[in-house]
């Protein structure tokens, strides 16, 4: 049989600040991997990078292709979006569904719950970084038993209990303006690191596994709560100094010494890969794509403001450090009297138990079939769905008129810009469909709207539909595309240096390093091939 494959991700992390850390020898286990393995970045896709960062590894290969565009449902007759705690696995299961072919455990897969066809243990929903985590595992009493040994994950405080008896766990992110705050946090995280390690340490000493999967969340939780106090960000000045230490690095020490431990147990032929399908940059999608974009199309369909900012002129204020209450608090204190009138709040949502309460895209709901155009709520790009009728409702835009109707939302989404440096936010807006009804297996979008990367814009303004903001800031970090890989064992020359991998190329590698034939849909080529140019 082949030798056991160890799998370990480090999720979000940014690879230029892992490359630029072990530089400076702050993280020693890591760069010990550095030494004798190979490295890489990869390269996932760019579309729904925040949705599929993870699906497009666990299946290695497109949305295109898999036609699974994340953990949303958006019904079109009804208006109806529902957002799912986990991966629906429509068409392909996870690589690792190898049924009786190779024992696998899997721990804490971000978005994933139990599937067919995994002979071994799957222990998943302990605490992962999204907003509502899925509880399970298989045996169904191994979640029971790990937490009887190491404790509940510190973070997550809210338990939500099923008809079905699973459980599903969230917690509300902290205002990023509350240092003291933040610093509990990181606190929490730091200990839920060393409990992850034990975790992943007790599972590699039940069996001599062919695949063992296990994730570090706790550095995507920190990426996006404390970016600004790490990289250079617009609130970096005013809050850094306060916090008195780099809490990005803080959580990152604390899973390389967990790397250094694992390291230890490993089995002498194991192929230890430490990856991540993504990487973290500063923001420019949440207020974009949750506040921005949702208002500008508000505005340009019905001719009202549902939140303020509208009439303002002059430069743009110096940004507020003295928020406290949570993100959506805020931001829904800065709705206009109309807007009072017409938004579906976030209490009443969260009263329904709506788990996207806390978006302000989703608050604009109710108007959905007055509006030519909508915003439907995601994590990435500005996900624009035209309101069709007799597609999306018995009113709305003629089909006849649908391509008209793209070229004017795209002007007025061009027309989007920085306030406080002129520049346009969108760089890109993509056609999804040339019709009403082509494709329907495609995104539910009609028009992605790509952000710039290099803008984190807390406030906007329209030639012709006036400022949006300022608002605060919800997550200083947000989603990048590119991640890493590190491999160390056979077939991994120490010291190699890889031009940057596709996701579906570890894929690839993962199944081609336990011996298993790679599937046809998977889009990738083990990394071995890759080096040899064939």
């Amino acid at each position: 049989m082949p030798a056991p494959v160890i799998a370990i991700g480090l999720d979000a992390l940014a690879p230029d600040m892992l490359e630029d850390w072990v530089g400076q020898g702050l993280l020693p286990n890591l760069a010990r991997l550095f030494d004798d393995g190979l490295y890489a970045r990869q390269d996932n896709f760019s579309l729904y990078r925040t949705e599929n960062s993870w699906l497009t590894l666990l299946h290695g290969c497109s949305a295109e292709t898999s036609h699974e565009w994340g953990h949303q449902d958006y019904t079109a007759s009804s208006y109806e979006l529902r957002e799912r705690a986990a991966y629906g696995f429509k068409h392909f299961q996870p690589f690792y569904a190898l049924g009786d072919r190779r024992r696998v455990a899997v721990f804490d897969v971000p978005l994933t719950g139990l599937v067919d066809d995994v002979d071994g243990v799957q222990l998943l929903g302990w605490g992962t970084e999204v907003n509502q985590i899925l509880r399970q595992s298989s045996p169904p009493d191994l979640m029971a038993q790990v937490i009887a040994r190491h404790g509940r994950h510190p973070l997550y405080d809210t338990i939500t209990n099923a008809d079905d008896g699973t459980e599903t766990l969230s917690y509300r992110i902290p205002c990023l303006y509350d240092v003291e705050v933040q610093r509990g946090v990181r606190d929490k995280l730091i200990a839920s690191t060393h409990q992850r390690t034990a975790i992943i340490r007790d599972l590699m000493r039940r069996e001599r596994w062919d695949l063992l999967i296990g994730v570090y969340a706790e550095i995507h939780t920190a990426g996006h709560l404390f970016w600004h106090l790490s990289q250079p960000h617009l609130l970096q000045e005013a809050l850094r100094a306060q916090a008195g230490s780099d809490y990005v690095l803080d959580i990152l020490q604390a899973i390389d010494s967990g790397l250094g431990v694992l390291s230890e147990e490993l089995p002498a032929d194991a192929r230890l890969f430490v990856f991540s399908p993504h990487g973290m940059q500063a923001n420019s999608i949440d207020l974009s794509s949750m506040l921005f974009l949702p208002e500008l199309l508000y505005r340009w369909s019905s001719g009202e403001a549902a939140f303020a900012g509208r009439a303002a002129a002059g430069p743009v204020p110096p940004p507020r450090v003295d928020y406290r209450r949570h993100w959506s608090e805020e931001v829904w204190d800065l709705r206009t009297e109309h807007g009072d009138t017409v938004l579906d709040s976030p209490a009443a949502q969260e009263a329904r138990r709506d788990p996207l309460d806390w978006d302000p895209g989703n608050w604009f709901r109710p108007l959905w079939p007055s509006m030519r155009a909508f915003t439907l709520p995601g994590y990435s790009e500005g996900l624009i769905r035209l309101n069709v009728a007799g597609r999306d409702g018995t009113g709305g835009v003629d089909p006849a008129d649908f391509g008209r109707v793209c070229d004017e939302v795209t002007a007025v989404v061009q027309g989007l810009a920085d306030a406080r440096t002129g520049a346009p936010l969108a760089r890109e807006i993509i056609r999804v469909r040339a019709t009403p009804e082509q494709d329907p297996g495609s995104s539910p979008a009609d028009l992605m709207v790509l952000w710039r990367d290099d803008l984190s814009a807390d406030c906007v303004e329209h030639p012709t539909l006036g400022r949006i903001g300022p608002v605060p800031y919800f997550r200083s970090g947000g989603h990048a595309t590119q991640g890493f890989v590190l491999a160390r064992g056979d077939g991994f020359a120490p010291g190699t240096r890889l031009p940057p991998v596709k996701t579906a190329d570890v894929t690839a590698t993962l199944l081609d390093r336990m011996g298993v034939d790679i599937p046809e849909h998977v889009e990738g080529r083990p990394i071995g091939s890759v080096m040899a140019g064939i």
